[in-house]
């Protein structure tokens, strides 16, 4: 969602926001930088500039997002001089520590802004594209929803990847409010918050609850336990502090828990580019000066900047590299290929009999995850109730109170690319996901959406339900169906893929063709977790912090 498409709180409940957002301030947490970064009594060395650099690291980590702080994490305990560099700097809005507040960030100053290439699938809309632009990256502006997904996604990733090898790694980040168990860790560094495990739910989010049981869906007790289909209570990177619920990215519970670490950090400094020097990464190139490291550099900036960086140090498809003047290092083909994200449809919405109470959280506090046909795969399907008018503006407009069912396509075969605008470092990428490409994405959602309907006419909607605004007439027939599916689609901002293994980097996620080089954040993702992405990122990066460990 952008902060366009709701009205996220007014009168009394803003009045509560503010409340929580001061407390958070006041409580020394430090989340994504809120307060100055010398308040920390703990954590990573913050450096005013390049001129304090230590004379020697033993890693570089070019981005500051959940993977880079988790690589900066465990590196830095087990006694490696590390240095994280950031291009975002360090957030002091109070809307991040408030969870309500999430749609406010997108667009804002912690955000790249990025869009997407015009798509055809999509009526030829350009789409925002947001990004997190602080340390803390992406995990610092999105909807904090954290789940791992089904094991069956993880599955079709290759030897060492898969989920049986990556469930150590879930359990190790996480502190799971229900404790910890098979499925669950209950110590690490990252706080994450089942609702299931708290009173402060919305009653529409009940009504979807008990209406998804209605329709025979089966409720589930830990969408991160044992069963991860139907219809259960989100879960969410949230933290209890001080009497309130908080945000807690990935900046406050893997950078600001480091204790007595060599790890620095150098915010608001991009990087230009990658040193290769007879055939290995020796460094990173700054605006005024090159840093260099006897180990590795590791590239966690995201799956549209990971590509981005390599392919602008001459590491990418040749024949477009020496159209824009680069001089090729390494002929790799699939840098930047393979875009794949997941896509959700804005909205199926309905008009209230009264006032919708606001979220405490991220305004879903209720999910279903579909259950496949074959109880051995991952579902293709996922349906959020928000709290929220939610619906696309080329859609139409829709007042409050209002609430709205958003399928979601969580397989989708639509597949994108992303390449270089121009040569410059500093230059946006060119960014398309090619949304809905593949017509079985269409015929896909089409399904969600009569799904999500049923959902919303069943009895226990009865006392919420005056209408079915949207999609209303416009679901007459198959041509007004695509006609509505592709103006109400947009990507749901869980980009993955272009630096993908097996084809970029090895099964350490070492750069195919130079040494000293790692990928590690969710590019080089084969294939996109059914769930939210945020979980997935952290297990892979825990997991490759563990490999370079290993040696």
């Amino acid at each position: 969602m952008e902060s366009s498409d709701t009205d996220v709180a007014s009168g009394d409940e803003r009045q509560g926001l503010k409340r929580r957002a001061a407390m958070a301030l006041g409580s020394g947490l430090a989340l994504a930088g809120l307060g100055t970064p010398a308040e920390a009594a703990t954590g990573a060395r913050s450096l005013s500039s390049a001129d304090q650099l230590r004379p020697a690291y033993d890693v570089i980590i070019v981005g500051a997002g959940s993977a880079g702080c988790v690589v900066a994490h465990r590196l830095g305990q087990a006694g490696r001089r590390v240095l994280v560099i950031e291009a975002g700097g360090h957030s002091r809005l109070p809307a991040v520590a408030d969870p309500p507040q999430w749609p406010t960030l997108s667009g804002g100053p912690l955000d790249w802004r990025y869009v997407t290439v015009p798509q055809a699938g999509l009526g030829g809309r350009v789409v925002p594209y947001p990004r997190g632009k602080a340390v803390g990256g992406s995990s610092v502006i999105n909807a904090l929803a954290y789940q791992a997904g089904h094991p069956a996604a993880y599955d079709r990733w290759p030897a060492g990847w898969r989920h049986a090898d990556l469930l150590p790694f879930f359990k190790r980040a996480e502190m799971f409010s229900g404790g910890g168990d098979t499925w669950r860790g209950g110590e690490g560094p990252l706080h994450v918050l089942s609702l299931a495990d708290v009173a402060e739910r919305t009653p529409v989010a009940a009504a979807f609850v008990a209406a998804a049981e209605e329709r025979g869906f089966a409720r589930t007790a830990d969408l991160g336990g044992a069963v991860r289909t139907g219809v259960g209570w989100n879960q969410l990177s949230v933290k209890f502090s001080d009497g309130d619920y908080v945000r807690h990215d990935s900046a406050c519970a893997f950078l600001d828990s480091l204790d007595g670490a060599a790890v620095d950090l150098l915010a608001d400094t991009p990087v230009l580019g990658l040193v290769i020097e007879g055939g290995r990464c020796v460094g990173v190139r700054l605006a005024d000066r090159i840093v260099r490291t006897d180990g590795e550099v590791v590239l966690s900036a995201g799956a549209i900047d990971s590509p981005r960086l390599l392919m602008v140090s001459g590491i990418g498809p040749a024949p477009a590299l020496r159209s824009m003047g680069i001089p090729v290092a390494v002929d790799l083909p699939e840098v930047g290929q393979h875009l794949e994200d997941h896509v959700l449809l804005a909205g199926v919405a309905y008009r209230a009999r009264r006032e919708v109470s606001r979220s405490h959280f991220n305004h879903a506090d209720a999910l279903l995850y579909v259950p496949p046909a074959d109880p051995r795969q991952a579902p293709d399907h996922l349906i959020m109730c928000l709290s929220l008018p939610f619906v696309q503006p080329v859609v139409g407009a829709m007042p409050a109170p209002a609430y709205t069912l958003v399928p979601c396509l969580m397989q989708p075969r639509s597949r994108g690319t992303v390449r270089l605008a121009s040569a410059d470092p500093l230059a946006s990428p060119l960014i398309d996901p090619n949304f809905l490409s593949d017509p079985a994405d269409l015929s896909s959602l089409e399904t969600a959406v009569n799904l999500a309907r049923e959902i919303g006419s069943a009895r226990a909607f009865d006392d919420w339900r005056e209408a079915e605004v949207y999609p209303g007439s416009a679901w007459a027939d198959r041509a007004t169906r695509a006609d509505f599916i592709r103006r109400a689609a947009r990507p749901f901002h869980h980009p993955i893929g272009t630096c993908r293994i097996g084809a970029v980097v090895d099964e350490a996620l070492r750069v195919t063709g130079v040494a000293g080089l790692r990928v590690v954040d969710a590019s080089v993702m084969p294939s996109l977790p059914a769930a939210m992405i945020n979980a997935a990122v952290i297990a892979v990066a825990e997991r490759a912090s563990a490999l370079m460990l290993a040696g």
